[in-house]
Formats: C-alpha cells, structure tokens, sequence
C-alpha cells in the first residue's frame, strides 16, 4: 500500500512538473498578447484527469491551476491579476470533473463497438472538448466577476481569447487528449505490472527461504 502511494505521489510529481514546462513555455511565447493559450498543457491535464478513475478527476486541472498561479505570480508586471486562486485555481478544478464523467458515459454507451477509435478514442476526444470548454467558460467567467468591468483593456483580451485561444485549444484538445490518455495508461500499466512482478519475485524466494 505504502508503496502504490509512494508510486503514485512520484507519478503526480513528475506530470506536474511536466504541466508547468509545458504552461511557462506557452506563456513565455504568447505573453506579449496579455493572455496564454494552454495549447498543450491543457490536453495533457486532462488527459491526466480521465486516464483512470474518478477518484483523480481533479487532479489534473488542479494542478494546471497551480502552475498558472505560480505562472502569473513569476510574470507580475503582466498577468498580477490572474494570479488569484479564484481566478487560476478554482475555476480548473471543474476540467477533468467534467471531462472524466463525459469519458465515462460515452464509453459505457460505447463499449460495444468494435472499433477501438469509436469506443475508446472518440470518448477520449470529446472528454478533452467538454473539458476545454468547462476551462474557458468557467475561467471567463471568474475573470469577469473579480474584473467587475472596470479594467478598459478586458473586453478587447477576452474577444481575442474567444476568438483565437479558444478555437485553438479546442481543436489540440479534440486530438491530443486521446494520445496523451494512452501513453498515462501504458505508464501507469508499467509501473503496476513492475510492481506486481517485483512482489511476486519477493513472494517466491520468501517461500524458498521458509521451505528451505
């Protein structure tokens, strides 16, 4: 038990770090335009999200979340204002919650269909739309409620998010959230099959000893 916690806490680590390259190099590249596009971190939380079960829904948007509070806390002349957890953090929580439950009700209508694309990837992929667009939804809308429509420049950076980000992150959700929960799956796979072996090996020479 010790030892799956331990794995999994490793595991967590690793995609977190993994999220918060992905998410400092998007907005070292597009924070001249006073917003970022999660272009490839968000598929990749997500993916995180849905890959196993419920349990770990929140996982992955949490952890985008904080590498976006940390992300805007680093770049404070530019995005102060988004550095609020109610603004970063909160409104992500909701990703995979969404995107997991999506997942789950498309494959169990599925799972009949012999064909691997329509019964696992296509639920995969739709999963990473419904959670792009909880993401944009819910983000907008905590960026309106503490903005209170006193910032003159937020109308014109929301029109270009709606108008280019979000398209954007649409489309890189749609086709790498499939790829991304695949390669967790094999990951999370080795790692247990690794396990398993490694206990069963220790199990067998207990076994030997005490026959011996």
């Amino acid at each position: 038990m010790k030892s799956d916690k331990a794995h999994f806490v490793a595991f967590i680590g690793v995609m977190s770090a993994l999220i918060f390259v992905l998410f400092l190099l998007e907005g070292t590249v597009l924070s001249g335009f006073g917003m970022t596009a999660c272009i490839l971190s968000l598929p990749v939380a997500i993916a995180l999200s849905i890959y196993d079960d419920w349990h770990k829904s929140f996982i992955g948007g949490t952890i985008l979340g904080v590498c976006s509070c940390i992300f805007c806390l680093v770049f404070a002349s530019l995005f102060i204002f988004y550095a609020n957890p109610l603004i970063s953090v909160l409104p992500r929580c909701f990703i995979g919650i969404t995107a997991y439950w999506t997942y789950f009700g498309l494959s169990r209508l599925l799972k009949k269909v012999k064909n691997r694309y329509i019964s696992d990837m296509l639920p995969a992929a739709i999963a990473g739309v419904v959670g792009s667009l909880t993401n944009t939804v819910l983000y907008l809308l905590a960026v309106n409620i503490w903005a209170g429509n006193i910032m003159g420049a937020l109308t014109q950076i929301l029109n270009v998010a709606i108008a280019i980000y979000f398209p954007i992150e649409l489309v890189a959700c749609f086709i790498l959230v499939p790829v991304y929960v695949t390669v967790l799956r094999k990951i999370s796979g080795k790692i247990v099959n690794s396990k398993a072996k490694a206990d069963s090996n220790s199990d067998n020479i207990l076994n030997n000893t005490v026959e011996g």
